[in-house]
């Protein structure tokens, strides 16, 4: 079920009218009502086995692990929380993963026999099994380090983890964050729920208007890398890269809006990402839920733990205190993009482009650093000024469209090919004959598209001080109906949508 779709919207503003009226202590029990018809709408309804193997398996773990931590026997605790680790992130690798083994083994398998020697199998999962799997393993976690009570109710946990509105794209919550808010009862408010449905507005002009614009912009350009070349497969690049953050930022501002409206605030996912000025600043921008998640529950255990504390002890002895310093956190940063790459798809591709690559970006950012601040020294440039600053985001953004690459061809071959078709010619008439209006949008809807996405740019400029609804808010009334009519009829007019029409899933709803 499309975020987009007008089931969704039926089932929001069923959902909203019952939640509503029913007592508090009785809303969370809508909520999960609304969540496994989502679920069951969504996907195959069998696949909820897993998920609810998943919750039953969290919970009684969960229960256990608090019981012996108030024991004091954090030895038999660890046990339960191995086994709840094993089982929730077991189902995700199976189900996920297994036919990204079982290639590689029929890889190797060729090279040294010529035969395959596994099948593959036909396994399907669960709608938004890499965000809940997340969500539930992060709690278990955080009951075994005594930073959140336990939830003993398993229907609780089951909300907790398929909650409908981010089941399928996030953001990814801690337990710390919902728990006050899943389960206790809301009145009606209507700042609330305007506000909410005022992001829910924008985020369907982000994905309508913008993004599947550019997705014919982009697919034809991709689509045939053997007839486009130069700086056609440039400004592809960077139409993808709006295209995938109009797609997501835009789920988001409809997931966050939908909560908003039962009185659940989602934590941001988003916070202008192509303002920053280094890619480890994009990152920290750009599914900032996934970041911290991996931050928290990956990174600084890995950096804490004893076999990481001899590997630094073993540096300083032979290379000093500062890289004793540097080369356990890079490798530590190393894990983490490489599960960030794998976490995006099970190909090697994603594993290069989404993992290594930015890790190889970072690192040599922060090794390289200070020697690139001599040399802008040497040469008395500015770094205090708008100039500069554009600059470093157009660097970043240039090493970002190259990432993205992975994401959107199919393999690291076409990848390598389509980056050499360009640097292949400088075709810069290409912006001033017609020619970008022959990839499949004609000229009114590509200066439709680049209008909308000049309106982005003021709306997130604006957005670095404050939030613009409440900007907005503060205006005179025709003034602020007009604002908001516009994005309506806008929707109305130029979204693409309809009768022949089937607009895209979001781009990570597949995960």
């Amino acid at each position: 079920m499309s975020f987009t779709s007008l089931h969704f919207f039926c089932l929001f503003i069923i959902s909203i009218g019952i939640y509503y009226v029913l007592p508090g202590k009785y809303q969370w029990y809508a909520l999960l009502g609304f969540s496994i018809y989502f679920f069951c709408a969504s996907g195959m309804w069998y696949t909820g086995i897993y998920f609810m193997a998943s919750v039953f398996v969290t919970t009684y773990c969960a229960k256990k692990i608090s019981k012996l931590n108030r024991a004091d026997n954090k030895k038999s605790a660890k046990k339960y929380l191995i086994l709840g680790i094993a089982v929730d992130l077991g189902l995700l690798t199976v189900l996920k993963y297994s036919n990204f083994f079982i290639d590689n083994v029929n890889t190797v398998s060729k090279l040294l026999s010529g035969n395959d020697v596994l099948n593959e199998l036909n396994l399907l999962a669960p709608i938004g099994i890499s965000y809940y799997t997340l969500q539930i393993v992060g709690y278990l976690l955080d009951v075994f380090w005594d930073i959140t009570e336990v939830q003993p109710d398993y229907l609780k946990m089951a909300l907790f983890a398929g909650y409908y509105p981010q089941l399928t794209s996030g953001p990814i919550a801690r337990y710390n964050q919902m728990k006050d808010q899943l389960y206790a009862g809301h009145r009606f408010d209507w700042k609330h729920v305007t506000f909410g449905l005022q992001r829910i507005l924008w985020g369907i002009f982000k994905k309508l208007v913008i993004s599947e614009r550019l997705a014919v912009l982009v697919n034809t350009i991709y689509g045939n890398t053997y007839t486009y070349s130069g700086l056609y497969i440039w400004f592809a690049a960077v139409m993808f890269m709006m295209q995938l953050y109009t797609d997501f930022s835009g789920c988001m501002d409809i997931i966050i809006g939908a909560s908003e409206c039962y009185g659940i605030t989602l934590p941001e996912n988003f916070k202008t990402p192509f303002f920053s000025r280094n890619v480890q600043e994009y990152w920290q921008r750009w599914h900032i839920t996934l970041g911290n998640w991996l931050k928290d529950y990956i990174l600084y255990p890995v950096l804490k733990s004893d076999a990481w504390k001899k590997i630094s002890k073993w540096i300083k002895k032979h290379w000093g205190k500062k890289a004793a310093r540097q080369i356990p956190s890079y490798l530590g940063m190393l894990c983490v993009w490489l599960l960030i790459g794998l976490w995006h798809g099970g190909a090697w591709k994603y594993i290069l482009g989404m993992g290594l690559w930015f890790w190889a970006c970072i690192v040599s950012g922060q090794v390289f650093g200070p020697s690139f601040k001599k040399l802008t020294a040497f040469l008395h440039i500015n770094t205090d000024c708008f100039s500069w600053h554009l600059f470093q985001s157009l660097r970043v953004l240039f090493l970002v469209c190259i990432g993205n690459m992975f994401f959107k061809l199919s393999s690291i071959r076409e990848v390598l090919h389509t980056l050499k078709l360009g640097v292949s010619t400088f075709n810069f008439r290409i912006f001033f004959d017609g020619s970008l209006y022959e990839l499949g949008l004609d000229q009114k809807n590509f200066t439709l598209a680049m209008a909308a996405l000049a309106i982005l740019l003021v709306v997130s400029l604006l957005s670095q001080k404050r939030d613009v609804r409440e900007m907005i808010a503060e205006q005179n009334i025709v003034f602020r109906w007009f604002i908001w009519l516009t994005l309506i009829f806008s929707i109305i007019i130029f979204g693409q949508y309809g009768s022949g029409y089937d607009a895209a899933s979001f781009i990570y709803g597949a995960f």
